[in-house]
């Protein structure tokens, strides 16, 4: 993230605290972003609550849950003066971790915490809470109007809009570029900034779709990739055949599986060595080279870190 969004994100907190720390402009934002402003009002003053008790984060409980609306889409960072409390709103919101971590709560009692990468899509009237922000957090929340959403994410998740949240684990660095492009986009007015939105919009939605379909299914394409070009395989070439940069699908693998690259092509070779040992009778520098070892001392060393014998001693117990 470079200088210019650094810029915008900071302008962001001080408009916020400018507005929390000013009771007239907090009253008149409240009033043009809840639908239920006027009753809002009215309970709290007949509480005695004030602006000050509110923006103190003492009002833990209030009796009314404020319903947020928005005619306009745009971008804002979840800043240090915000305060949680639990609302709805009658738009799509996209919630995203650049960095650090931001922990949810929703009425029923449960808790979600993003990590970097993640995020998530609440539906209209899903009711949550964000809790307070850290100083090195970047959380960025998407207000998206029904209308935008239906020609952007609405046609590509379509078959799971029955659900109030949706997560997404991982955010590709396509999908981040376009973020980062929204955050631009929205703060100039470009020639064609509904149509660029619009664009943007559409590839974040596919990306996220199209990351999580590929969560599922990494273990399975490795594993195929593996079959494949046992003797040859390397991280490189197989992001190639994914079309993605390859430090980012080491992430992926990483943090879906857990383990490395090179950790799974070990354990492949180490399966497949094991199949061989069982089905035939190969020499061991027969089936070291089989599967993808220069020699045998290479099998010897992954065979016994992994099974605690050797290739020959495996061999002996199937007997």
């Amino acid at each position: 993230m470079n200088d210019t969004f650094l810029t915008i994100l900071a302008n962001h907190e001080v408009d916020d605290n400018k507005q929390s720390n000013t009771e007239s402009l907090f009253i008149e934002a409240l009033k043009k972003e809840f639908i239920n402003a006027r009753e809002i009002l009215d309970t709290a003053k007949s509480l005695s609550i004030s602006v000050k008790d509110f923006m103190s984060g003492k009002i833990t409980d209030f009796p009314i849950i404020p319903i947020r609306q928005s005619d306009e889409f745009y971008i804002k960072k979840h800043t240090e003066s915000q305060v949680p409390y639990f609302h709805s709103h009658k738009f799509y919101e996209l919630i995203y971790v650049h960095r650090g971590k931001c922990l949810q709560q929703f009425k029923d009692g449960s808790k979600l915490c993003l990590i970097k990468g993640q995020c998530i899509l609440l539906c209209p009237n899903a009711v949550h809470k964000i809790e307070k922000s850290n100083r090195s957090d970047i959380i960025l929340k998407f207000v998206i109007p029904c209308g935008l959403f239906k020609q952007t994410g609405g046609k590509v998740l379509r078959d799971r809009l029955s659900e109030p949240t949706i997560l997404f684990d991982n955010v590709s660095e396509t999908s981040e570029f376009a973020i980062l492009k929204l955050l631009q986009e929205q703060s100039c007015n470009a020639r064609f900034q509904d149509l660029i939105i619009q664009s943007y919009l559409t590839i974040v939605f596919t990306e996220l779709v199209k990351m999580q379909k590929y969560d599922f299914a990494i273990e399975t394409m490795l594993n195929d990739y593996f079959d494949k070009n046992i003797k040859t395989a390397s991280l490189a070439e197989f992001a190639v055949t994914q079309n993605y940069n390859a430090n980012y699908i080491s992430r992926l693998i990483k943090n879906r599986t857990g383990k490395s690259f090179s950790e799974l092509l070990s354990l492949y070779r180490i399966n497949r060595a094991k199949q061989l040992l069982t089905e035939n009778n190969l020499t061991i520098e027969d089936i070291a080279f089989e599967v993808g070892y220069s020699n045998t001392s290479g099998l010897y060393k992954q065979f016994f870190s992994i099974l605690g014998m050797k290739p020959s001693e495996y061999r002996n117990t199937l007997k």
